[in-house]
């Protein structure tokens, strides 16, 4: 009887010790967060101011233009919509004394397959483009568009100026090479030959003749003369070369000029 009376009083104290435990519970973990990474600064790319402008040619030919200005210089390209490829054309040109826009549409090979002229004002570029191949004239109407078009650049280093340089009308047409060389201790020789139109192709020559050069210009007179003056830029990828005291009259043949839009070709 007292052993019973042990046991069940033993049954009685485990009891309460149990209730009594605390409840141990199991921590779960959850997923781990990733840990944050900070974006690597982005680098913007300084944008030029272009120019663009989206119309017709005669009313039917979709047309894309920009370009930039460089003083009185237009640097663009133009792009036919309604092509396959739908690939940029090289435009250079000047704004004239009367500030209209004289562009020439140039082929890589120097060639000039399109003449643009017009004046943009309020929007809108209204003028005419010109193929000197087929003498065709079409009315140019344009509209002005907001893109973000990054200039192309335009300035030449000194030792990519040396080369050839070439334009030329069709075939038929106007015709003018432009060839540099360096020469040691900043020097160089140039010469330029350009024709008229044919049948007559009257001529306009500067022979090689060694300059001193220290820059991407030059100023040139020719000898023996006391106004035939002209001036040679170099840009990247083509020449400007212009009058600086009238035409340089009497000195080529009937209507040949040196001045104008040299494409570099090698």
């Amino acid at each position: 009887m007292k052993i019973k009376y042990q046991y069940l009083v033993y049954i009685l104290l485990s009891t309460i010790i149990s209730c009594s435990k605390p409840e141990q519970k199991t921590k779960v973990s959850g997923p781990v967060a990733p840990e944050k990474t900070k974006d690597s600064a982005t680098v913007k790319r300084p944008e030029g101011k272009e120019v663009s402008w989206k119309g017709f040619l005669n009313g039917k030919v979709p047309v894309f233009i920009h370009y930039q200005l460089d003083g009185n210089v237009i640097v663009g390209e133009i792009t036919y919509l309604n092509t396959k490829n739908r690939l940029p054309i090289t435009l250079l040109g000047s704004i004239e004394d009367d500030n209209s826009y004289r562009i020439l549409e140039f082929e890589k090979s120097g060639n000039i397959t399109g003449i643009i002229t017009g004046s943009p004002a309020d929007g809108l570029f209204k003028g005419s483009w010109f193929s000197p191949k087929t003498r065709k004239e079409l009315t140019l109407n344009l509209v002005k568009k907001d893109t973000a078009i990054v200039s192309m650049e335009t300035e030449a280093k000194l030792d990519d100026v040396f080369g050839h340089y070439h334009y030329q009308y069709s075939e038929a047409g106007y015709q003018g090479d432009l060839e540099i060389k360096k020469l040691p201790a900043s020097k160089a020789v140039f010469g330029i030959t350009s024709v008229t139109g044919d049948p007559a192709r009257n001529l306009a020559q500067i022979d090689d003749d060694t300059i001193s050069l220290k820059t991407t210009d030059f100023t040139y007179k020719l000898a023996d003369t006391d106004d035939c003056e002209f001036k040679v830029k170099f840009y990247k990828g083509f020449a400007l070369v212009q009058y600086t005291n009238g035409t340089c009259s009497g000195q080529f043949g009937f209507n040949a000029t040196i001045e104008g839009i040299y494409l570099k070709t090698k």
